[in-house]
């Protein structure tokens, strides 16, 4: 199947009568007590059957319209049938809301699948590919398929990359950031050399001249709207909205590789953001690990003029205290009389 999303889609299969429906509907609480949101596409042969005849919501849609019905409960939505509407579309319209998805049924499609044997047959059909697992009639199946779906997630992370944000005009400093040296390095080259280890690629995002030690990598100008490290998030989001994006400042002075060890190894299951705290608690937004399934979010927050601070707020964002042991890390510098200081305390330990 020709579409890429960003969570891991795994269907479960088998003839009519081999159990799907009750083996996913004992499965999914497991999931979801693990902090996962699992979004499910069931294949019906027979049709659709799920509003009431009668009912406002189904008068509208007879008439010819699309539907979405909001309650404070739950939203549903009703479309009419097309070419477009296929697998593929229903895929793209849930991944960005989920942690995986399970799909029931459409075992000739090609999608990693887990097959149920049927009581009166085990035979798998001519032509389904794609099987992972073959689950016996009559064996422990939930807790096989529990133990299949979080090895198959555990192993489909979305690529992780690493943005530097470039700090903008750098008033305060009296020259760009990313242009200061440390030990004949510039700041953006070790920045670069802190993450690259640990990251599939990463982009400099902001405007600005680039030092010439910095290795090859996009620099992406903040899109239109609010500034400051959102619009270095929104930037590296759509530009690569399929990646995780792990975020530093460039004039994180201090900034180590156990640093980017440990906030990657924050990173989970069911997790959208890991925001870092210092040591007394107070949130750091420029240091972060971002989703891909927040894309909408950033922008969100940009059309309300809001800050990276509050998503804090999101019910899948993680805030995680800094050991104090790693809190250099966090150390920027703003200003001249604040880089000056950095220097001359590097001196006072080095002599």
């Amino acid at each position: 199947m020709d579409v890429q999303l960003p969570v891991p889609v795994l269907a479960v299969c088998g003839f009519s009568g081999s159990g799907k429906t009750t083996l996913l509907e004992r499965v999914i609480p497991e999931l979801t007590a693990q902090g996962l949101t699992v979004g499910l596409i069931k294949h019906d042969a027979h049709g659709v059957t799920v509003d009431q005849p009668g009912k406002d919501s189904d008068r509208l849609f007879r008439a010819g319209g699309e539907v979405l019905l909001r309650a404070p409960n739950e939203t549903f939505a009703r479309f009419h049938p097309d070419q477009g509407k296929d697998l593929t579309w229903a895929l793209a319209q849930l991944a960005w809301n989920v942690d995986l998805i399970l799909v029931e049924g459409h075992k000739d499609t090609a999608l990693p699948k887990v097959w149920l044997e049927h009581p009166q047959t085990s035979e798998i059909p001519a032509g389904v590919t794609d099987v992972l697992a073959v689950l016996p009639w009559g064996s422990d199946r939930v807790a096989a398929l529990f133990a299949i779906v979080r090895d198959f997630c555990l192993t489909r992370q979305p690529p992780l990359w690493g943005g530097i944000l470039l700090g903008g005009k750098s008033q305060r400093m009296g020259t760009p950031k990313q242009l200061l040296e440390l030990g004949g390095e510039s700041l953006l080259a070790r920045s670069a050399r802190v993450l690259a280890p640990h990251v599939e690629g990463f982009a400099y995002l902001g405007a600005g001249p680039l030092p010439p030690d910095v290795p090859e990598a996009p620099q992406l100008p903040d899109p239109p709207g609010p500034g400051g490290p959102l619009a270095g998030l929104r930037a590296a989001l759509r530009w690569h909205p399929l990646a995780r994006w792990l975020m530093l400042p460039v004039d994180a002075v201090a900034v180590s590789q156990d640093f980017v060890r440990w906030i990657i190894q924050q990173h989970s299951q069911g997790c959208w953001a890991v925001l870092v705290e210092n040591p007394q608690g107070a949130l750091e937004p420029a240091f972060s690990l971002v989703a891909p399934q927040l894309r909408h979010a950033v922008e969100r927050l940009a059309e309300r003029g809001e800050g990276p601070r509050a998503l804090a707020h999101h019910p899948k964002a993680r805030r995680v205290r800094l050991p104090e042991a790693l809190a250099p890390a966090l150390r920027t510098v703003n200003t001249r009389q604040e880089w000056e200081t950095f220097l001359a305390e590097l001196q006072g330990s080095s002599s």
